[in-house]
């Protein structure tokens, strides 16, 4: 039997990949993500906006901190993301669980990071951390058609093109691909044991 969306806890410990430390956001990360997200290119392509000071940042992690409010029927994850090699920290991950077994993700990272595969290997270990966790359906991205970067990401990890929907960033009318990775046999036949 399946916990209850609403009684679905944030995730505590942190996890290691190759090059990546993956920790459950707090506020304490704030000041260590200040900087490394404060980059204007980051927002090119994405509704948000970099944070005006540390302490709205803070305060913006705190919320996050213990997952979706209470009365809201969704599970929020959000992690931070920091550089084994050099300790740094470079983004942050974020899921949506809904009780309709769906997931929608997001991932932030600093431009020094681009490029490099990190955001392919957090979203990789995202996704595997989903799939044991709860029984999904499908999980589900958008993504602004200009944002070619992140449209490989998704491609290179099995992602599939779902179509399109006009949308509107700061005022100018745009286009976001809906992408979705669809239940595989693998993780039916693992939910199964």
């Amino acid at each position: 039997m399946r916990t209850p969306l609403n009684l679905v806890t944030p995730m505590s410990n942190a996890e290691v990949t190759s090059r990546l430390r993956i920790e459950p956001l707090q506020a304490r990360h704030a000041p260590l993500l200040f900087e490394a997200l404060a980059d204007p290119r980051i927002y090119e392509y994405i509704p948000d906006a970099p944070h005006a000071t540390v302490d709205s940042l803070i305060e913006r992690y705190a919320f996050l901190e213990d997952g979706a409010p209470a009365g809201v029927d969704e599970v929020w994850l959000n992690w931070a993301l920091q550089r084994l090699d050099t300790a740094a920290y470079i983004g942050t991950l974020q899921a949506t669980v809904t009780p309709d077994s769906h997931a929608s993700i997001g991932y932030v990272l600093t431009p020094p990071a681009w490029g490099e595969g990190f955001a392919t290997e957090a979203c990789r270990w995202l996704v595997d951390a989903l799939r044991e966790r709860f029984v999904l359906d499908e999980i589900r991205a958008s993504v602004d058609v200009r944002n070619h970067r992140s449209l490989r990401i998704l491609e290179r990890l099995g992602f599939d093109r779902a179509g399109t929907d006009a949308s509107e960033l700061r005022g100018e009318a745009t286009t976001d691909f809906h992408y979705r990775l669809a239940r595989t046999d693998r993780t039916r036949a693992r939910r199964r044991q």
